[in-house]
């Protein structure tokens, strides 16, 4: 019987004080095997995921505003008329739904080989890259999303004298704890790397 390493799986929270744990952080031999061959068959067996994260809500924070006035107004005209009501509580949970199915599709994976994007609910797509072959880290943060923690995070092959890559970064939007994220990296990095 082969010998599997632990794989210990550590979420931030998105309130910004990266705290928070999803999941307990060391798991036995034969749950995490069994957990790998199930949830998640694009790890390697001996593979340490250090951040697991989705986007963070801030993101959407346009289309949940909009959302909720639209639920509000229409829960209100809805006393006045039901279908004048319902014409805006419909598009309220449209909107509401997709901002769910967004976040929900995407995952943002780093371990201590290799940066993964999962998307997809029920088609799944992963783009990875090896943590040794990135030249380059970029964060791109509004003044909003900067005191909200969050931010666009590209990891790139090649980075150009005039700019930041030449097209085929990795993106992973909307990262919470993004300081902490890109730390994360370059300490992979720096182990890999030997330096």
């Amino acid at each position: 019987m082969s010998q599997r390493g632990n794989r210990s799986t550590v979420g931030y929270n998105e309130s910004g004080t990266g705290k928070g744990e999803s999941g307990s952080s060391k798991r036995s031999n034969s749950e995490t095997s069994s957990e790998s061959a199930e949830s998640e068959p694009f790890l390697l067996n001996d593979e340490t995921v250090i951040v697991d994260v989705r986007p963070t809500w801030w993101g959407w924070t346009g289309y949940i505003a909009l959302a909720s006035m639209l639920l509000g107004l229409g829960l209100l005209l809805s006393f006045v008329e039901f279908a004048v009501g319902m014409m805006a509580v419909i598009p309220g949970v449209l909107l509401a739904g997709y901002v769910w199915y967004q976040r929900s599709r995407h995952r943002y994976l780093v371990t201590d080989r290799r940066i993964i994007v999962v998307s997809g609910l029920w088609t799944r797509t992963t783009t990875e890259t090896w943590v040794e072959d990135v030249s380059g880290l970029q964060t791109k943060t509004t003044t909003f999303s900067r005191s909200r923690g969050y931010a666009t995070v590209a990891a790139s092959h090649t980075v150009s004298p005039s700019g930041f890559g030449l097209g085929g970064d990795l993106q992973l939007q909307g990262v919470p704890n993004y300081k902490r994220v890109t730390q994360t990296i370059r300490r992979c990095q720096s182990k890999r790397k030997g330096r």
